[in-house]
């Protein structure tokens, strides 16, 4: 089974992971992103159980612990800022054994990505528009690169994904 490729669409958090443990494992994969470069922004996310083991047998946890957001309190507040209610974070890390970070969502999609980056194909500024599967191999028809074979595609492009569209349709 080594050296199989496997496309991956999508290069979020989801999809250089999965390429980092396929490429330890001995596959050839490759990732295909319809953005011209790693998004940026988005929402904050905490970090901690399963994810943070997995980043941690990622080696991540030392750059996560330092970019990320040690909290000591949730607040609400209104719409001038004041504080109307909220509650101390300590829990959190009791619950986790100290395992518990917030950092933004780009953060740790850019410290995956540097992870499998060097060691994995990426196609930034591209799109999968066709699959075809064959008994052998999917054929995978891109925007711009032409046509491939892979051994495997996955979808790991969120939401509204372009492969559960064009697999399974609207």
């Amino acid at each position: 089974m080594d050296n199989q490729t496997i496309l991956i669409s999508g290069a979020g958090i989801a999809g250089p992971t999965l390429a980092f443990w396929l490429k330890a494992a001995g596959f050839t994969p490759t990732v295909v992103e319809c953005a011209q470069a790693l998004r940026t922004g988005g929402y904050v996310i905490d970090f901690w159980g399963l994810g943070y083991d997995v980043g941690e047998r990622m080696g991540l946890t030392a750059d996560i612990d330092r970019i990320g957001y040690h909290m000591r309190e949730m607040r609400i507040v209104d719409d001038r800022g004041e504080r109307l209610t909220g509650f101390g974070t300590k829990v959190f890390r009791e619950l986790t054994g100290g395992r518990f970070v917030t950092l933004g969502r780009s953060d740790l999609s850019s410290l995956v990505f540097q992870k499998m980056k060097g060691a994995t194909e990426v196609m930034f500024g591209d799109e999968i528009v066709g699959v075809q599967e064959q008994a052998d191999h999917v054929g995978v028809q891109f925007k711009h690169a032409g046509e491939r074979r892979f051994d495997l595609v996955i979808g790991a492009d969120g939401l509204h994904s372009n492969i559960r569209r064009l697999v399974f349709g609207s």
